[in-house]
């Protein structure tokens, strides 16, 4: 019995060993906040819905999202860096209509020296949004703009999201598709703020949960 003992408080030990000598991998989400308002609503001229009857011009927006920053990226050309599904949750506003979910596809881009800098990304499936009529979501997208080219120096997903104010183009767009016309119209917010926390996940933390 002593040696059963004894093998066990060994094999404790060595068990012990290997957890404290895996590599401490780290998760970085991090979610970035913005504020706006609408600037475009299509008004049913050439091929899109009609939707101002649902929205107007200069209502309140705010969105946030949850990204992975260390999703692996996959090079698109020399300046661009894309990632996939790394969005972990996206929530929005528009007026009293909300929506929020985890996205079922996202696709972000980073641009760096293109000459120009770009951060942007489109949002497909996943956010269940508040009744609006006889429409549907269809997808979102972000894209922000920096004709000058100064505001990355790498393609790397940002940590603190950079001011506005070094972008040119800043704009959140909303995709909706309206049965009783059988047409799709957008919505764009040119945002005027944003804000950003940080959350990281050790694998300490990790294997925190399971004693």
């Amino acid at each position: 019995m002593a040696l059963v003992s004894s093998c066990r408080f060994r094999g404790t030990l060595v068990l012990a060993a290997l957890l404290l000598a895996v590599p401490r991998a780290q998760a970085e989400l991090v979610t970035h906040q913005f504020t706006g308002q609408l600037t475009t609503v299509t008004d049913g001229s050439g091929v899109t819905a009609d939707l101002t009857g649902l929205f107007t011009v200069g209502q309140a927006v705010t969105f946030e999202y949850t990204i992975e920053r260390t999703t692996p990226p996959v090079p698109q050309d020399p300046y661009t860096s894309g990632y996939t599904d790394a969005l972990t949750a996206l929530s929005f506003t528009i007026g009293s209509w909300s929506g929020s979910g985890t996205p079922d596809y996202s696709f972000t881009t980073v641009v760096d020296n293109a000459p120009y800098d770009q951060y942007s990304a489109q949002v497909q499936g996943g956010i269940s949004a508040d009744p609006l009529g006889n429409t549907m979501l269809s997808s979102l997208t972000y894209t922000f703009d920096d004709v000058q080219g100064t505001v990355f120096n790498s393609t790397e997903i940002p940590s603190v999201f950079p001011d506005l104010g070094a972008f040119e183009g800043k704009t959140f767009t909303v995709l909706i598709f309206d049965f009783d016309q059988l047409k799709a119209g957008y919505v764009m917010a040119t945002l005027a703020g944003a804000t950003t926390q940080t959350q990281s996940t050790t694998w300490g933390r990790l294997r925190a949960l399971y004693r």
